[in-house]
């Protein structure tokens, strides 16, 4: 009977899917009015846009290993929920700030807030979906959690240029603002219920621990568990690909579209989103069978390859169709990932790995936009996309062949 109440009642995982949805459509209206204000009001536009990324990114490179081990001695449910509303409160204080002073300055501070806010919210969320669900459901669950994110991302990528256009640039932010106070207060349904037989979380020896041993924990746990290893590697993988991408895919869509029309991009952004959703969908439906995965895994890293050379070849619906398959390849692939590396680290170790997980796949993702951007203005940017695909294939086949037969020995 007790068993029975460890876990959350289908109410609340209700509750905590459509938290996820509200705040992911956050998260993109927030990026999507940033950089309609630079449009908009900044003199240099690239180097506003610079400073911005570099506010966003640094403080995953400063803060996230201490932040992973102040997520092991916290309850991670009322992580989600104070760092919504903080998020929230951070975003509203945009408008304002800008329009009293007329410069980004405060801006710049207030994003690397948010973005110091998006390192406790992140690895929150995937060391807390173990606690909520069985292990067996991890799968289901992520694949669900991955659908209310891909409602998200497209409600937010497509309802930004309305917004921003038809109302003003303020609403936008205060929109921006409420999603991420109503997703808090979804989620503290989720916060204050208990599993049974369990009072709270228990941190055995949590304030005893110092900063360096923790690290050293943290990485020996990656490196000595191929099960964390084999999908943290997968995952990698993708950013890096996904960094390679983003500078490449942009512009072969603009070429391709109506001058001063966002309409590529739009139905891009959409098809990649059916991809994934149709992607949640298989991954859903995969047997729990490890050496079948591993087949399907391999089959899905080869979609990339016509996905891309589809992309490469130009002309906006050949771009959407290539895009559609990218999704639906990226798609279970890390929704199974996700679900591996929640099954193989233990609740204590959680945060370190899982914000260790942001400083790797982000590290991975900027060098490898920086990399192609160079390289695609020398080379051609739809070859260079079409090798990323192949180099992406490639590598994540002999990856997890090679973590298979290592397993096998």
């Amino acid at each position: 009977m007790i068993q029975s109440h460890r876990y959350l009642p289908i109410h609340l995982l209700t509750f905590f899917w459509i938290a996820q949805a509200v705040s992911l459509f956050g998260d993109r209206l927030n990026n999507f009015s940033l950089v309609a204000l630079i449009n908009k009001f900044a003199e240099d536009p690239g180097m506003t846009l610079s400073k911005v990324y570099l506010a966003m990114y640094l403080p995953i490179f400063v803060l996230a290993p201490l932040i992973g081990i102040l997520l092991d001695k916290l309850d991670k449910r009322w992580v989600l929920v104070v760092t919504d509303a903080l998020r929230g409160a951070l975003v509203m204080l945009i408008p304002p700030l800008f329009a009293l002073t007329g410069s980004f300055l405060p801006v710049y501070g207030l994003i690397f807030l948010l973005a110091t806010g998006n390192l406790f919210f992140l690895p929150a969320k995937s060391g807390l979906v173990p606690e909520l669900v069985p292990e067996e459901r991890l799968v289901k669950i992520n694949s669900t959690l991955w659908v209310a994110g891909i409602i998200g991302v497209i409600g937010g990528f497509l309802g930004g240029g309305f917004i921003f256009d038809y109302l003003s640039w303020r609403t936008c932010f205060y929109l921006d603002g409420a999603t991420y106070l109503l997703s808090a207060a979804l989620l503290v349904s989720i916060a204050v219920h208990r599993r049974g037989g369990e009072p709270g979380v228990k941190r055995k020896d949590a304030g005893s621990i110092t900063v360096a041993a923790a690290l050293r924990e943290g990485f020996k746990a990656v490196r000595g568990s191929r099960d964390i290893r084999e999908p943290l590697g997968l995952q990698t993988l993708i950013f890096f690909a996904a960094g390679g991408f983003s500078v490449l895919a942009i512009v072969l869509i603009g070429e391709a579209s109506p001058p001063g029309s966002s309409l590529g991009l739009s139905v891009t952004g959409l098809s990649v989103g059916l991809g994934m959703g149709v992607g949640s969908i298989v991954a859903n439906r995969l047997p729990s069978d490890r050496r079948f995965r591993s087949r399907i895994e391999a089959a899905l890293l080869f979609l990339f390859v016509p996905g891309t050379a589809v992309i490469a070849a130009g002309g906006l619906w050949l771009i959407c169709a290539g895009a559609f398959a990218c999704g639906l390849a990226a798609s279970p692939l890390m929704i199974i990932s996700e679900s591996e590396l929640q099954r193989a680290i233990s609740n204590g170790m959680r945060g370190r790995i899982f914000s260790f997980r942001e400083i790797l796949t982000r590290s991975f993702f900027l060098l490898s936009a920086f990399l192609f951007s160079t390289l695609g203005e020398s080379a051609g940017r739809g070859l260079m996309l079409f090798l990323l695909g192949l180099f992406l294939a490639l590598s994540g086949i002999i990856w997890v062949l090679a973590q298979r037969a290592g397993r096998d020995r």
